[in-house]
């Protein structure tokens, strides 16, 4: 093998194992077994700081403090001032006062629902069993009834009950001009009858009055049976849009073809 076509990989590895073999050789001879630890002088330990003494307490008994809850230092007049700690998620809209009127009621087996319209005028708010209505929310709507909503929430509980038209603040409607008649006596079983003036005085005989019908006390309506005749009118009203749209199918003649040309004619 030629030295000159020895690559410098081999050189290194040539160079790391007799490094090895060295170290090997020096270990054999003693190297490190020498070593032994130095005896302990006194003259060269160093000697640790000395802390400084703890400085006294200061913070005193608990009695020593009892003036600062007597005379407050944040107070004008150093006397002590009432005052509330609002709750957590409590702000300007949960310390409002609760002045609304139950406007409608909505109950079915899926939706329970109050409409509450604010007494100084507004927009109404939507609110359902279990929450809270917007702009009061320390007030909570715990039940419902067909003609009440029962809320709770600072104050207590408070019962609203649904409004209900009382004939007052609507405007009266107009007055009507009195009709002027004038009645005739005329013998015979029929008895009187009126005359209008602006007919030249023709009689008009009197119809016999007629009984009024008795009219049956309305059954009391449950909401169920309330959705069940509306879902039975929406039920009647696709069936005939079905209908009539199958009705115009029908009417429609079908498309024509065009003829198609003659090859021979080409």
């Amino acid at each position: 093998m030629r030295v000159d076509r020895i690559g410098l990989r081999t050189w290194l590895l040539a160079v790391l194992a007799g490094w090895a073999l060295l170290v090997w050789l020096l270990a054999l001879a003693g190297m490190g077994g020498r070593i032994a630890p130095v005896a302990p002088d006194p003259a060269r330990m160093q000697r640790l700081p000395a802390l400084p003494p703890p400085p006294p307490e200061r913070i005193g008994p608990l009695g020593q403090y009892a003036e600062i809850g007597a005379r407050p230092l944040f107070s004008e007049n150093r006397r002590p001032q009432p005052f509330v700690i609002a709750g957590a998620g409590e702000g300007e809209a949960g310390g409002a006062s609760f002045d609304f009127v139950l406007s409608s009621v909505l109950l079915t087996p899926s939706v329970r629902l109050a409409i509450l319209q604010p007494s100084a005028g507004g927009e109404p708010v939507r609110v359902r069993e279990g929450e809270a209505p917007k702009g009061a929310e320390s007030w909570r709507l715990v039940s419902l009834e067909p003609r009440a909503a029962v809320f709770v929430g600072p104050e207590g509980e408070r019962r609203l009950e649904l409004r209900l038209f009382d004939g007052r603040g609507g405007q009266a409607p107009a007055p009507q001009p009195p009709v002027v008649t004038e009645t005739v006596e005329r013998p015979g079983p029929q008895g009187p009858a009126e005359v209008d003036p602006g007919t030249g005085g023709a009689a008009k005989p009197e119809p016999a009055p007629t009984p009024a019908p008795a009219t049956a006390a309305a059954p009391t309506i449950t909401p169920e049976q309330q959705m069940e005749a509306i879902r039975r009118r929406i039920e009647a009203r696709r069936a005939q849009l079905r209908a009539e749209a199958l009705r115009q199918q029908q009417q429609t003649p079908p498309p024509v073809p065009a003829p198609k040309p003659d090859a021979q004619n080409r």
